[in-house]
């Protein structure tokens, strides 16, 4: 029995060493399978990329430019999975020949002590029966280490964007946002997308409710960032944003987002049917009234082109539309939600002129009774605004209805004139191409 015993802490000492090293290699897979799951990652999105733009490789005769700039990162996919199936390979062997030698040590040991006498042919058979079954299980239990470590590497990047926490959170105590009017305050807000570069710096602004505006400025200026904080998809560094009265900080986001309605410049749209995408906007919505808020919109004219009407997919992201369809959609799904508040960002800008002077009765009508926020390039777009609020640099610089603005020959008035084809530029430029542009 105790030359058993020994037998047993030899073999016991030998597994566990054995486990222990193997477990330790197997950590370092995930090193290398972490490497090749991003390889295959970035070789996966440049593909996509390449595909999404195949029309810019024809017309700018780029087929064999577009094979190299693959290539590249083909090789590199393929040089980081060379490495990690090798090295995979290497513990494998390791793992084999470990598990060989431990097999006829301890059968070798057995065999010493049979011959000694100290156990008889039974006992020895059994104990090399035992050791040879707890060593295939140690064997088996270090391909798992193995695998298991390749599959953490492989979901890393994977898991730490689900895991990663969200900017913006509700609060543990937050209420539902109850709109009355519609009224939309920003009070000494400070924000920044990056530290040190300031896009808001102590902006107040006041929207009573009902009231529409039309906010204006050279890209870059703050426009879209003011509807971005008025959803809550970032959240100020100081002050507070109240919808009547309420910060917006204290609701819930979906009360505050199921109040506002929002018609991006570039919709997106789901690879579902028209109908789906339109009824997104309000899902107990019946067929009819869909109907009725695409024929509001301009849209049942060209979904009754379509192959199969209201139930024709649009294709991922919409790209079986045109852009102007697809803003046709965007508006029409804005009109079934009926919010209290609307946010118009560019929402006319890939439309024709016919077709605009269309969707302007249709927003005329959506309008009503409501709090509009508009952002446009197309300043005449804004006239009819009951204020128009005019941005540069993040501050506010003008505030006041169209024709006030002209009369103060000011900031506005230099945009007015400033504009080409109806639209403004991107940036500013010299005054001397001002006075040209005017004249």
């Amino acid at each position: 029995a105790g030359v058993n015993a020994k037998l047993a802490l030899v073999l016991g000492i030998w597994i566990a060493t054995y486990v222990i090293v193997s477990f330790a290699l197997a950590q370092r897979c995930r090193h290398y399978a972490r490497d090749y799951a991003a390889a295959r990652s970035l070789v996966s999105g440049k593909i996509v990329d390449s595909v999404t733009n195949i029309m810019n490789a024809k017309l700018f005769a780029r087929r064999d430019y577009e094979r190299s700039y693959l290539d590249g990162y083909l090789n590199l996919e393929v040089k980081r999975a060379r490495e990690t199936f090798w090295f995979m390979e290497r513990i494998r062997w390791f793992q084999f020949l470990a598990a060989m030698v431990l097999m006829l040590g301890i059968i070798g040991y057995a065999l010493r002590i049979w011959s000694a006498g100290g156990m008889t042919v039974g006992e020895f058979a059994m104990a090399a029966s035992l050791s040879l079954l707890l060593i295939e299980q140690a064997r088996g239990l270090s391909r798992r280490f193995l695998e298991f470590f390749e599959y953490v590497g492989n979901i890393h990047d994977g898991v730490g964007v689900i895991v990663r926490p969200h900017e913006v959170v509700d609060a543990a105590d937050a209420r539902i946002l109850e709109v009355r009017g519609g009224g939309i305050e920003f009070k000494h807000v400070d924000f920044s997308y990056a530290a040190g570069k300031p896009v808001f710096k102590d902006l107040c602004l006041s929207i009573r409710p009902s009231e529409k505006i039309g906010l204006v400025g050279f890209s870059g200026s703050g426009k879209s960032t003011l509807l971005n904080l008025s959803l809550r998809l970032f959240e100020p560094q100081v002050g507070s944003i109240l919808i009547d009265g309420q910060d917006i900080q204290t609701v819930s986001q979906e009360s505050l987002r199921a109040a506002i309605a929002m018609i991006p410049q570039d919709p997106m749209l789901f690879h579902r049917t028209l109908m789906e995408n339109i009824r997104y906007g309000r899902l107990d919505a019946t067929d009819e009234e869909v109907i009725e808020a695409a024929t509001k919109a301009h849209a049942h004219e060209f979904i009754l082109d379509t192959d199969d009407g209201y139930d024709s997919l649009v294709g991922e992201r919409g790209v079986k539309l045109s852009g102007g369809q697809r803003q046709r959609i965007a508006l029409a799904r804005a009109i079934l939600k009926d919010a209290s508040i609307l946010l118009l960002d560019e929402a006319t800008s890939s439309l024709d002129s016919i077709t605009e002077r269309h969707i302007q009765e249709s927003l005329s009508f959506l309008m009503e009774n409501k709090t509009v926020v508009v952002v446009a390039h197309r300043l005449s777009t804004l006239s009819h605004l009951d204020r128009i609020i005019v941005f540069h640099d993040g501050a506010i610089v003008e505030d006041g209805t169209h024709r006030e603005l002209l009369r103060r020959k000011g900031h506005y008035a230099k945009l007015w004139s400033m504009q080409a084809g109806g639209f403004l530029p991107d940036i500013e430029v010299p005054e001397a191409s001002t006075v040209d542009l005017a004249s």
